[in-house]
């Protein structure tokens, strides 16, 4: 099983999607991107999925620390994809916050980056 760390600063989404993942294993929430920073360096994470926009830690920042070191990052937000992408950096998945909800494409795209994960 896998440990996913999902970050976002609105709990009740964060409690959608740690239903949503709750399959692959053990899911931790944080609620801000410095405070997931702070997890990370406590503890290893297969995977995490964060939202763009918070007040206390942007995803973006996170999201460069995660792929600096070797965590598959999915970012989650409601602004358009082609607003937040040239922020990431190139192999970070991005989500509609709408889409991530509904279906089954959250739960896809998971597995798919901690596969391909590098050992």
């Amino acid at each position: 099983m896998y440990r996913v760390l999902i970050v976002d600063d609105d709990q009740e989404l964060a409690l959608v999607i740690q239903d949503k993942l709750k399959d692959l294993g053990e899911t931790v929430t944080a609620a801000a991107g410095y405070e997931a920073i702070n997890l990370l360096k406590l503890k290893t994470y297969d995977l995490v999925v964060s939202d763009y926009n918070m007040k206390d830690g942007d995803g973006a920042s996170l999201a460069h620390y995660c792929v600096n070191h070797g965590i598959p990052v999915i970012v989650v937000s409601s602004f358009p994809e082609n607003h937040i992408k040239p922020y990431l950096p190139e192999d970070v998945a991005f989500v509609n916050k709408f889409n991530a909800i509904r279906g089954r494409s959250l739960e896809e795209l998971a597995l798919q980056k901690i596969v391909k994960k590098p050992a």
